[in-house]
């Protein structure tokens, strides 16, 4: 068995292995044409771009304590999850939309973690009301 370790043997991260650490990010009723679409971008993706992707998810993107610095009476603030999404859950957009004055978490069903390549119909049945009201406020 070898020893394996991000910043030694990067390059052994795999497409395969990034693609199916995402994969479970996707709904399963997503159609399969936008599924396999969405995985291809990560069969194409280095491994240090991915290993890039992590580093900014668990360590570059710690926002708690800001968030309730954001005007939203001057910059309108809708967090949209996806009901499928583990890596940030409803419960987490829920949380950090009650860290914001006036900030509004909507729940997208039927939907993971990619809902603009997953399923990009379903996702604009989300979408565009949000832009209307921001058109129209």
């Amino acid at each position: 068995m070898r020893a394996w370790h991000f910043a030694i043997r990067a390059g052994e991260l795999a497409w395969c292995e990034c693609a199916a650490l995402v994969s479970g990010l996707i709904a399963p009723q997503s159609p399969d044409e936008y599924r396999w679409e969405t995985l291809w971008h990560y069969h194409q993706s280095g491994s240090e771009g991915f290993k890039g992707d992590m580093h900014f998810y668990r360590a570059d993107s710690e926002y708690r304590r800001a968030g309730s610095r954001i005007d939203t009476t001057t910059c309108p603030v809708f967090l949209m999850t996806g009901e499928y999404d583990y890596s940030c859950t409803p419960e987490l957009t829920r949380e950090t939309a009650a860290r914001i004055p006036g900030a509004e978490a909507i729940i997208m069903d039927g939907i993971g973690h990619f809902p603009m390549s997953e399923n990009p119909d379903r996702f604009a049945a989300f979408v565009l009301p949000v832009l209307d009201r921001i058109l129209t406020d």
